[in-house]
């Protein structure tokens, strides 16, 4: 296999390749070569005879944020990250490196693929296939050696959308579906001999992102079936048909802005100014020891104060505040066992109840609504962790098809919802289980019959699955105008001891048990932005405080 990137989806790809019986992987080259100074100063001066000399100024921005982003990255090893991963998930390679030795298969880097030693290597390697993911185009010199050629996934529909980037010309030519192509290598630009083709749809909420991680996945289930049709001969080749379509290119940075428009988007180089100047922010208060200091005084403090952090699902699939990837979930995970004490909610609602004192930097992690990959990605990086968790689980989702309607509204891919077995399952790992409603209704629009039914049937649905009580209770979107005065006694009367927001904000021993406030985290959030929102000390957190301080003040 020749590869350019070492990446999650690489490995992903590689590995169901691995699992085929009829295929054997002799070894992965890695395109090693970096990019010379004269050839990124050729870079540049191409992109600026493009775009004009405002290219500087984006360039610039962009080495920044780089730099910054590096610098940020250094509270946890990556190294950790990945080491976890692998060891919450056995069998499964996050990296290239976990799966050579997982595989016992060769990783080698080869400089450039079109080189010397890429061309002897395959030689010598006697391959029948080369399989292309994620590098340079390749010339005949290497992609000719194996005895069959080399086949390349490209994520686009061939030959209207050769080149780059995945996804992006389809969004904007306003199709409704894109697609993903094997073929074999050739001396153009994905010009060869067709193996195989397949589409996803493109959906209206749908971005560059969301549908680049839709073709990643249908790109690999499609370069396995060929991959498997080649290894039985029972692949069918044909030439692409003539076209008069360009080679699509990178996009300028007007047709981002202009598709980021037509979708309802916000602009990316507001989000990344924004996010660079925060970035800057944050390692200011963290490297100048402040970070620390205000640490040092909450542990001496009288009042004590904790913080639970509110999840809803981790995954690679989704794009949104709801989402958070494996990766940044051990990320998450790693920053708290390493500066704060993470524990069960039930403690919490105790000390709460009994006006004492919580532990000290005590955290605590929720999970709302009825999302599968709570139990199938997120509670075995917790168990690895030893860190414990809660779910607080509507009910009348447990074991269907149905749609939450903040997703059927906003998202593009479906969810799968917890099972009744699943929710067993997350009981031996560790977790406590809570009710969210039976059907995620908006307590504060609807009225108390309803919401004392919804109530009742939801904590009877979950006991008689789980066989033990459950005593806590979060209220669906969370916010203070989704919540009505009469609300909380009805939650007592129901039978729960605690009930839950998620407007923002932190717990000490003088909170009220029907009213513990909880902060909402995604994949937006670094480990270095979690450290600032746990202490109050992010952008947020430091806005919600002004207010408080000054409620009649209005900001600019």
């Amino acid at each position: 296999m020749l590869v350019g990137r070492d990446t999650p989806t690489t490995c992903s790809a590689i590995s169901m390749i691995a699992g085929l019986p009829q295929v054997q992987i002799l070894a992965i080259l890695i395109d090693s070569e970096r990019l010379s100074i004269a050839r990124r100063l050729r870079n540049l001066k191409k992109n600026v005879r493009r775009e004009g000399w405002s290219y500087l100024y984006f360039w610039l921005r962009e080495f920044l944020l780089d730099f910054l982003e590096s610098l940020s990255s250094r509270q946890i090893s990556r190294g950790d990250v990945f080491e976890t991963l692998r060891q919450s998930f056995p069998g499964r390679a996050f990296t290239l490196g976990q799966f050579e030795k997982l595989n016992h298969i060769p990783v080698l880097e080869v400089g450039n693929l079109n080189g010397l030693l890429a061309a002897e290597t395959l030689r010598k390697l006697e391959v029948d296939l080369g399989i292309v993911l994620g590098t340079r185009i390749l010339k005949r010199s290497t992609f000719s050696i194996p005895r069959m050629g080399c086949i390349n996934l490209h994520k686009g529909k061939v030959p209207e959308y050769r080149g780059m980037p995945p996804g992006f010309w389809e969004l904007y030519d306003g199709r409704s579906s894109a697609g993903v192509t094997v073929h074999f290598v050739d001396d153009g630009l994905d010009t060869g001999d067709i193996v195989g083709e397949d589409s996803v749809l493109i959906r209206p909420k749908d971005s560059p992102r969301t549908l680049r991680r839709k073709l990643d996945q249908k790109g690999n289930e499609l370069l396995v079936r060929c991959v498997l049709d080649l290894a039985k001969g029972q692949a069918v080749r044909r030439p692409q048909p003539a076209t008069s379509h360009k080679t699509r290119t990178s996009p300028t940075r007007h047709q981002q802005e202009e598709l980021e428009k037509g979708l309802g988007l916000s602009s990316v180089t507001q989000e990344q100014w924004i996010r660079m100047l925060k970035t800057f922010f944050y390692l200011t208060i963290f490297y100048t020891g402040f970070f620390h200091v205000v640490r040092g005084l909450r542990k001496i403090l009288p009042k004590s104060r904790g913080c639970i952090l509110l999840y809803h699902r981790v995954n690679d699939l989704a794009d949104d505040v709801l989402t958070v990837s494996p990766q940044r979930f051990t990320e998450h995970l790693l920053t708290l066992k390493k500066y704060y004490t993470v524990i069960p909610s039930s403690v919490i609602a105790e000390k709460v109840r009994l006006g004492e004192k919580l532990p000290d930097h005590s955290v605590a992690i929720h999970f709302d609504d009825c999302y599968r990959d709570v139990y199938t990605q997120a509670s075995p990086i917790l168990v690895q962790l030893k860190v414990p968790a809660s779910a607080f689980v509507s009910s009348g989702f447990v074991g269907t098809e149905r749609i939450f309607q903040h997703d059927a509204d906003k998202y593009p891919i479906r969810m799968e919802n917890l099972r009744p077995e699943d929710l067993s399952g997350l009981t031996k790992r560790g977790f406590e289980i809570g009710s969210h409603t039976v059907n995620h209704v908006d307590l504060g629009q609807c009225g108390d019959e309803e919401a004392y039914r919804e109530l009742v049937q939801s904590k009877h649905d979950l006991e008689t699955i789980l066989a033990r009580p459950v005593l806590m209770f979060s209220f669906p979107f969370g916010r203070k105008n989704n919540i009505r005065e009469k609300v909380p006694e009805l939650v007592r009367q129901a039978g729960y001891q605690t009930m839950f927001s998620a407007h923002g904000g932190y717990v000490t021993g003088s909170s009220d048990p029907f009213n513990l406030c909880r902060m909402g985290v995604s994949e937006v959030h670094r480990p270095l932005d979690l450290l600032m929102e746990i202490e109050g000390l992010s952008l947020g957190a430091l806005k919600m405080g002004w207010k408080k301080l000054w409620p009649n003040s209005r900001s600019s």
